[in-house]
């Protein structure tokens, strides 16, 4: 079976349509989605929509909680304040009621495969980050709590495959905000016949997406960031 992972959408809906579009291509059926759906972007009515038009699985990430209950905000620099308020005033009550049900994490299985989907980490859900200089002692110490043999994450927007002993990390990358110096959009397909993964990045444009961010009102910064897939 494939399955497509997703994360970090970021109401980017120029980004999240091309992804579901060469997942369509591909007749991959299934799709998890690993959070932050909103925030960032001019679309996040249109990409709430998308996750439950296509029936996604999907679990809430901290922009997710953030921009409902916008009490962290402070933690946040002035562009990002901006943007969850604003995000805020544009959700309908329908969305903000989809985003607060959203779990925190789901447990799937799959024959004899069992995948965690958690936006940041087991440990913790909505701010850990798992990284390439992650130590071995820790990924293993989040598989065990994560009870899984596949733990997929988002959170940091860079793509991210690790394989530790039988088991695997994923790291689809972001749909909507690449941080990896790379202006593209980024999903993962995991085949789980063979135990493979694959990262794939696609154009889209950036253009309409950064021009939608500041006719909106957002930042400008928020728009600009897009090209240099930072």
């Amino acid at each position: 079976m494939k399955i497509a992972l997703i994360s970090d959408i970021h109401a980017n809906l120029e980004a999240f349509e091309i992804v579901l579009k060469d997942i369509k291509k591909r007749n991959i059926k299934n799709i998890f989605c690993a959070g932050d759906i909103v925030g960032f972007g001019a679309n996040p009515n249109e990409c709430c929509n998308l996750i439950k038009d296509n029936k996604i699985v999907t679990v809430k990430g901290n922009f997710d909680v953030d921009v409902i209950t916008l009490k962290n905000v402070k933690s946040y620099g002035e562009n990002l304040i901006n943007s969850l308020q604003w995000t805020n005033k544009q959700l309908t009550d329908e969305n903000k009621d989809f985003l607060t049900r959203l779990p925190k994490m789901n447990s799937i299985d799959i024959k004899d495969l069992k995948i965690l989907l958690v936006h940041a980490s087991v440990t913790d859900p909505f701010h850990g980050k798992i990284t390439q200089q992650t130590t071995d002692d820790v990924l293993r110490e989040e598989l065990r709590r994560s009870k899984s043999n596949i733990l997929v994450i988002g959170h940091t927007h860079i793509p991210l495959v690790k394989r530790l002993d039988n088991s695997l990390i994923i790291n689809p990358g972001s749909v909507g905000q690449p941080r990896d110096n790379q202006a593209l959009a980024s999903y993962a397909i995991l085949d789980t016949e063979v135990n493979s993964v694959n990262i794939v990045r696609l154009k889209y444009d950036i253009e309409k997406a950064s021009k939608k961010i500041i006719s909106a009102g957002l930042p400008k910064y928020l728009a600009d960031r897009l090209y240099s897939g930072q």
